[in-house]
């Protein structure tokens, strides 16, 4: 078959080659992906091309060609390489095991700034990665050993309200942006000049101006959404 008539499929319907030897040494799709996840984490995901990763492996950009076809196969490798980083669900009960969930799909968003971006690309097939970490999720939450335990029709609600609200949390500019600059005095003085100079009353009536735009909020409201789960499910907030 040839490399065109891959072109516009998901990697994963590509059929997986034997590594072959490049200048000496044969290369795998995971070393692919983890060569192109290191350079997104080092320069950002504008940056990786199949020439770059190439070059950071010593090879040339065609010997690529003999395991993916596109930049997009190489993209899909690299968000599975990451989902298969997400540690195994954690807790005691359905919602300690939510509240996991959420706290590490933020680590990974942090250690992978490009992450989020990348998934919000359309088309991709899921992954034997991220098939792993969505069986994880389903076992976890329906594990017979925890009461009350999510129906399976229940799972997907409960999982995607909390990853909503993360990729929400994660691509604030409240939280991406400012934050970094918590205490510096030209974002003091700039908000500080704004609010009174616009007579934004509603914020001057807000104590403390700064920590409102620089408090990391993320569990106090991902508290406020597992209550919200709780109701839609069981009914009462739940603790």
């Amino acid at each position: 078959m040839s490399t065109g008539e891959h072109t516009h499929g998901s990697v994963w319907l590509r059929p997986a080659r034997t590594p072959r030897a490049a200048k000496g040494q044969a290369f795998t799709r995971d070393d692919l992906a983890s060569s192109a996840v290191a350079l997104a984490d080092r320069d950002g995901l504008e940056v990786v091309s199949m020439r770059r990763v190439a070059a950071d492996l010593g090879i040339t950009a065609m010997s690529l060609y003999w395991y993916i076809d596109t930049k997009d196969q190489l993209l899909e490798l690299m968000v599975d390489r990451v989902f298969a980083e997400q540690r195994p669900t954690s807790g005691d009960d359905w919602r300690s095991r939510l509240r996991s969930i959420g706290r590490d799909t933020l680590e990974l968003y942090r250690a992978h700034p490009w992450f989020v971006h990348a998934l919000g690309r359309p088309g991709p097939l899921p992954g034997p990665g991220q098939l792993r970490h969505w069986n994880d999720h389903v076992r976890a939450l329906t594990d017979p050993a925890i009461t009350p335990r999510l129906a399976p029709q229940d799972v997907t609600l409960a999982v995607g309200t909390i990853k909503s609200f993360v990729t929400g949390y994660a691509l604030n500019p409240a939280t991406a942006v400012l934050t970094p600059y918590a205490g510096h005095p030209q974002i003091d003085q700039y908000l500080r000049d704004t609010v009174l100079g616009n007579g934004l009353d509603g914020l001057l009536s807000v104590a403390g101006l700064r920590h409102r735009f620089t408090e990391d909020r993320f569990d106090s409201g991902l508290e406020i959404v597992l209550d919200g789960v709780h109701a839609r499910l069981f009914g009462g907030a739940g603790s």
